[in-house]
């Protein structure tokens, strides 16, 4: 359940929509709430498939030679 305060204007606004259209504001709502989260969550999921693409292109032997380097100076100073 979740209750949302919307001002005077917005509120009034929504519930001629709903008369026009013969839904219930609540019905509206669910509508929009439901449309924002698909958006938002499908820009989440490309930019984390995006991400993943990216970090799968890098060149690992490059990495690995980085921390062997980190390791070799981090014994050094002991």
């Amino acid at each position: 359940m979740l209750g949302v305060r919307l001002d005077t204007e917005l509120e009034e606004r929504l519930a001629n929509v709903a008369r026009t259209q013969g839904r219930s504001k609540s019905d509206i709502a669910r509508e929009a709430v439901r449309r924002y989260v698909e958006l938002h969550d499908e820009a989440f999921r490309r930019e984390a498939r995006r991400q993943s693409q990216r970090a799968s292109r890098r060149d690992t032997q490059e990495d690995y030679a980085f921390w062997e380097r980190a390791e070799r100076e981090d014994a050094a100073w002991r």
